[in-house]
């Protein structure tokens, strides 16, 4: 005989990729699976979409290359899991019912945080190689419009790192070197954008649960978001 396991305890490896999970379910389970109180639209399945693109993007352990020197398959490795998190990130996005450049999504987030992501990134490529690859190959206008503003010095453009790196390596040419930019640079600029994409989903996932679990308690039932 099976036991059916508590909602708390249904999806283990979602709660851990994504902390908050359960009670995020929880509430959306008892506004009858309407995403409204976490100030997200779509469906309870545009939310555990999401959480699962989340998991493969915090759990990618790497590719396996034959042929490659360690730096280069690093580098690829790198590329890869930056596709897997602005994958996520579009999703999340499309909850939060935002476009770039976001500032309604990021509008409770520290503007410092951007300052420090960008000044991370410019160190591993003082001569700005990746962004004037990525301005090379841009497919969309808005895409090279904002790599444009990070090469110029705006920090809040930053992000605009991993959109084109996850088109142009979906859909386009982009190697572990783009204009010779050692592969140990680009994985620590890959690194630095997906951990604050992950970072910044983790936290504002959970900043709205503790808001609709505040606005259950004192019986209102919508966010402001």
């Amino acid at each position: 005989m099976t036991h059916k396991l508590p909602a708390s305890d249904a999806y283990p490896y979602l709660e851990e990729a994504l902390p908050g999970f359960h009670r995020g379910r929880g509430l959306v389970k008892a506004a009858g699976d309407s995403l409204a109180g976490l100030g997200w639209v779509g469906t309870k399945f545009d939310f555990y979409r999401f959480a699962n693109r989340l998991r493969l993007a915090a759990c990618f352990g790497g590719l396996q290359l034959k042929g490659f020197t360690d730096d280069t398959a690093s580098g690829y490795d790198a590329l890869t899991q930056v596709f897997f998190t602005w994958s996520a990130f579009e999703r999340y996005v499309d909850l939060a019912n935002d476009r770039p450049p976001f500032r309604e999504l990021f509008r409770h987030y520290p503007r410092t945080r951007f300052v420090e992501l960008s000044a991370a990134c410019r160190a591993q490529d003082p001569e700005g190689r990746l962004a004037e690859f990525l301005i090379q190959q841009a497919l969309l206008p808005v895409h090279e419009e904002h790599l444009r503003r990070f090469r110029d010095g705006d920090p809040y453009a930053v992000l605009t790192l991993a959109a084109c790196i996850r088109h142009i390596f979906a859909h386009g040419h982009l190697t572990a070197n783009p204009y010779r930019l050692p592969a140990a640079n680009l994985v620590v600029i890959c690194c630095a954008l997906h951990e604050f994409l992950m970072r910044f989903m983790r936290e504002d996932f959970l900043r709205r649960v503790q808001l609709a679990e505040g606005l259950k308690k004192a019986g209102k039932g919508t966010t402001d978001d």
